[in-house]
């Protein structure tokens, strides 16, 4: 495994020695320390550098509290809690989790961090289409969001 110094991690993570800093006090990325306790050396491994990543990439639709809750999530329901690797979407009410199952067909939406109304882990019965294009049936409409028919846009715009 490669490791990083702190230096390094900052310029690789697309990050800030501050954010570092948060990141270990809260315990949600913790570095490893090599060399003397006085003043040892800092190094942060691959994995981590991608995780801090993908944590900036979410802060900026989420606050650090929901992250904290989303990995919390992770943890309290025996899930890997690296975000990184998660299919995550973000929308209007909140972030939506797609937790992968055996086949397509045993995929579920799980809501992680939302408005007050939805509480958090709470499963959302849709089932995912086996092409995996995303949900089947008319799931935006039930959030509110607006539905486009493309076969009929595409009937539409074609030239005669």
């Amino acid at each position: 495994m490669d490791w990083f110094p702190r230096r390094h991690a900052v310029v690789l993570a697309c990050s800030s020695l501050g954010r570092l800093a948060y990141l270990e006090k809260t315990g949600i990325i913790v570095p490893q320390r090599v060399g003397l306790p006085q003043r040892p050396t800092v190094l942060y491994s691959w994995e981590q550098i991608l995780e801090i990543r993908a944590i900036s990439r979410l802060r900026q639709h989420l606050s650090f509290q929901a992250i904290r809750k989303i990995i919390q999530y992770f943890d309290d329901h025996g899930f890997d809690r690296s975000l990184r690797d998660k299919h995550l979407m973000i929308g209007p009410t909140g972030v939506t989790w797609i937790c992968p199952g055996g086949h397509a067909m045993s995929q579920q939406l799980v809501d992680l961090a939302g408005k007050r109304t939805s509480p958090m882990g709470q499963f959302v019965l849709a089932p995912l289409d086996p092409c995996g294009s995303g949900p089947i049936g008319m799931m935006p409409a039930a959030r509110g969001a607006k539905v486009i028919d493309i076969n009929g846009f595409r009937q539409k715009v074609r030239p005669r």
